[in-house]
Parts: C-alpha cells; structure tokens; sequence
C-alpha cells in the first residue's frame, strides 16, 4: 500500500472537491452516494495500482458514470422506469435467470443481503460504509476506518456497535437466523 500516493490522492481530492462536485452538478443532480463510491473506487485504485493515475479527475469521473450506470438500474426499480424501460420491454424476459439466482442463494446469502439493505435503509450512507468496511469487505480494525475518515476509533465503534444492537433486536433477523441453525433454510 502506498500511503504517500494515498496522501496526495487526498490532499487533490481535497483540493479539487468543489471543482468536481461543480462539474457533475452540470449534468443533473449530484447523486453523493456516487460521488463517494467514486472516491472510495479511485482511493483503493491509487491504493493498490503499481503505476499510479495519470489523470485523476478523468479517473474519478469515469468511476462516476459508471457507479452512476449500475445504480441507476437498482434505484429505477423503485421511482420511475426511465428511458431505458421502453426500449428494453422488447429483450427477452430474465426473470427465469433472477429466479434461477435467488433459487441458489443458501439462507446465510439472504440473510446476509436482507442485514446490508435493512442497514442501507435505516442508517446513514456512512454508517453503513463503516459496517460493509468492518464485517463484510476489508475486516478493517476500527481504529483503520477511524484514522481513514478522520473520527476517533470510539466514535466509529459506538456506530457500528449501534448498528449490531439494532441487527440483532430485529425479530425478522432472529427468525431467520433461527431457521439457518435448524437447517430449514439453507
């Protein structure tokens, strides 16, 4: 990891934050979860590329439009269809394929996924950062993601302690949970 690389990719992102929220907000709304999957992507780029970005904020918006592309399908599910509906309703159905895919899942895999969008629903797009990064992706010790986003390692423990007491007081979770250990769902 070059912390060096690290350090000036966060001292440009600070730099240039204004400048880039600017530039998006020319092409519509400025949607922040993009915009700070677009950091965290180009982040862990720098973080563990060998040769570096030549062009950093041609990089970060890259990552925009893409992160922007995937989410747009999620997120258009739930408000309005777009443009893109219309000319897809002629494509073959791939709701067999969906089905085939959750079919495959073991209880664990959905119980998993129904805690990451219970936690996405009902706590801030930080918090549930700080508990993807901690228990689901990296295994980063508090300490680690509290240095990265500048809190104190008590502060970040305290949220994510917050968001376990809450996971575990959920009864839909327990039932789940109850279920796995009998081997009725997985």
């Amino acid at each position: 990891m070059a912390t060096k690389d690290v350090k000036e990719f966060n001292g440009w992102f600070n730099r240039s934050y204004a400048r880039l929220k600017e530039s998006v907000s020319l092409y519509g709304k400025i949607n922040e979860d993009a915009f700070h999957d677009a950091y965290l992507a180009v982040r862990k780029q720098v973080m563990f590329s060998n040769n570096g970005i030549e062009d950093l904020e041609s990089y970060f918006f890259g990552c925009y439009r893409k992160i922007l592309q995937s989410g747009t399908r999620e997120d258009s599910r739930y408000d309005n269809p777009g443009d893109e509906y219309f000319s897809r309703l002629g494509e073959a159905d791939c709701t067999e394929e969906t089905d085939e895919r959750e079919e495959m899942l073991t209880g664990c895999d959905r119980l998993v996924r129904d805690i990451q969008k219970f936690l996405r629903r009902h706590f801030s797009y930080e918090d549930y950062r700080i508990f993807m990064l901690r228990f689901y992706e990296t295994g980063s010790s508090f300490r680690t993601i509290a240095r990265h986003m500048g809190e104190k390692t008590s502060v970040v423990a305290r949220r994510a302690q917050t968001m376990m007491e809450s996971v575990r007081a959920n009864r839909r979770f327990i039932a789940q949970r109850r279920l796995i250990m009998a081997g009725e769902a997985a």
